[in-house]
Order: C-alpha cells, then structure tokens, then sequence
C-alpha cells in the first residue's frame, strides 16, 4: 500500500507538472496570436479548437475549398496565377481587395490565387502536382510572393508551437529525391507543451544543419519543370516581400533587405525567374500602419499601390 501511495503522489505530481507546462504555452499561445486575432474571446476560441481540430487537415492539405475565387474569369486574355502565403491570399482582406482582385482588375486577366496561410514552396509543388483547377490553363506570368519565414517553414510541421495546423514538409532520401513527409496524427500533437518540445527539438536540429537553402532551391527546382513543361510561354516572377513590422523595430532582422543569401538569388535566376524587391520598386519600406492590415500582413492600399508598378513593369 506505501508503495502504490508513493507511486500515486508521484503520478499526480507528473500530471500537476504537465498541466503547468501546457498551460504556459497556451498562455504563450494566447499572446502570439493576439497580433492576428484582436479580439479575446476568438482569440481563445481559435486556441482551444486544437484540442478538437484533426490536425492533419488545415495547412497540411491543398484544400480547393478554402482557396478565392478565381478573379476575372469572364476576361479573354491568357491568365495568371498567384503562389504563396497569406501574404498572397491576402489576411483580413475582401477578394477585391488583395493581390488577385487588384491585378485581375488591372490587367483584365483571370487571376488564380493559389496561395494559403502559413504556405510555402512545398505547396506550390503539391498544387502543380495535384490541383485540376490549374491544370489546363496558359497562364502568361506565374508570381510567387516570397518573405524570408518560408524558408525556416520547410523544416517544421507547424509554423510556431501554438498553430493550430500542420504544415506541408518534404525531405530529402537517401537518393536526394524529395520525399514527402506524412506526420503522425494522434491526440498527443494536440498538446500545445508536446508541440512546443517538439519544436524545439526540431528547431535545434536545423540550427546544427548545413545548406538549409538546398531543399528550399530544390522544391522550387521541381516546381519550374513541371512549370516549364505544362506552361511552356509563362515568365515566371519571384516578389520579394518584408513582412517586417517597422513599429517593432523587426527590419533589423533584414540587414538591407537582403532576403535571400547572393547564392540562393543566383540559383532562382538561374532556374528562371525574375526576381522583384517590392521595396526597391516602391521607393520605400512599406510597412507602416496604413500599408498593413496588422504587424505582418499587406493593406488594400499597398496592393493599390505596387500592382500598378509590377503591371507597368512586365507590361501585363
């Protein structure tokens, strides 16, 4: 009886010990996401739908349902289509309102954005390997908007401990293929505390790793084959975008806005794409309030602004 007593006690000391743990993280959690979210109440009804929410499902897939609408579909002229995050699918803003909408108007093209939030490389692979919708089209530009975070989201299957979702992950095999990556879905990855050690497990590992930019140049590499291949006429265009929030003092982090290292912006030249610093092009950092929806995101008037520019530009 002593013997299971103790074993109890030390039982409920685990469990008092974990519940600690989680709940610092959902506290973490919390704090995180209110720079989305301003309102509290949603704010925490976003972070508790983890603990009911299939995880594999959110990010992880290409869902056709949760993608805008194709902009100017009744226009003649040869499409284009949008790659990226939610930088690109356009965070808090109406379809008219966000890149898709407003070059579709410009150019009276049909516009397909095929971005998401939290996305990155890796799915626009999957969707040039697996989305009908684009499928039969000839396009004549394909624009991927690039901020420098996509790069360290390649290596994890959530973007930050406390999302809610799992992100699309490739990995290299024994051959140098690109593999993809099937996460394990059970009620533990539900847990903000065994996310977060996950995490940083993983997030050590990539620290001890040499030439991360190998797999980013590699997705992108097998991308513009099956680019090239179906869509034979597109030019291909990479925006480079800072999601920097200048209040925070966060362009620090981006010594003169070098997003990409000289070797990876050579190797995207060399695999075909024209690459565009949306800040040279504006003339100034566009990240103050009335250029943002929030800390991260682009406003309508940024689009307004910068569409024109990159329009005139590639005389779209």
């Amino acid at each position: 009886m002593k013997i299971l007593k103790i074993i109890s006690i030390n039982l409920l000391l685990v469990f008092i010990i974990l519940l600690i743990g989680e709940i610092c993280c959902l506290v973490s959690g919390y704090k995180f996401q209110q720079q989305f979210i301003k309102d509290k109440y949603e704010t925490i009804k976003y972070l508790f739908s983890r603990y009911t929410t299939d995880l594999c499902t959110e990010y992880y897939d290409v869902p056709n349902n949760k993608m805008r609408p194709i902009e100017g579909k009744f226009f003649k002229k040869n499409p284009i289509i949008l790659f990226g995050c939610s930088v690109t699918y356009g965070n808090k803003l109406a379809d008219n309102e966000n890149f898709s909408g407003t070059l579709s108007k410009l150019t009276k093209r049909p516009v397909y954005n095929m971005a998401g939030d939290g996305w990155t490389f890796a799915h626009m692979l999957k969707n040039l390997q697996t989305n009908k919708t684009i499928e039969n089209i000839n396009p004549d530009y394909i624009i991927y908007t690039f901020i420098t975070d996509q790069k360290r989201r390649l290596f994890f299957f959530q973007g930050w401990p406390h999302d809610t979702g799992l992100y699309l992950r490739y990995e290299f095999d024994k051959n140098h293929n690109l593999v993809e990556i099937i996460p394990h879905n059970n009620i533990f990855w539900r847990s903000y505390l065994v996310k977060t050690i996950q995490y940083k497990i993983q997030e050590n590992k990539i620290a001890n790793e040499q030439k991360t930019d190998e797999l980013m140049l590699k997705i992108l590499s097998e991308s513009t084959k099956i680019m090239k291949n179906r869509y034979p006429n597109a030019k291909l265009i990479m925006l480079l975008y800072s999601d920097a929030d200048c209040k925070k003092g966060e362009r620090d982090i981006y010594p003169n806005n070098q997003f990409l290292t000289d070797y990876e912006e050579k190797a995207i030249k060399d695999i075909g794409f024209k690459i565009v610093n949306i800040e040279k092009e504006m003339g100034f950092p566009p990240c103050t309030s009335e250029y943002k929806v929030d800390n991260h995101h682009p406003s309508a008037k940024f689009w307004n602004e910068f569409t024109p520019k990159l329009v005139r530009k590639f005389n779209m």
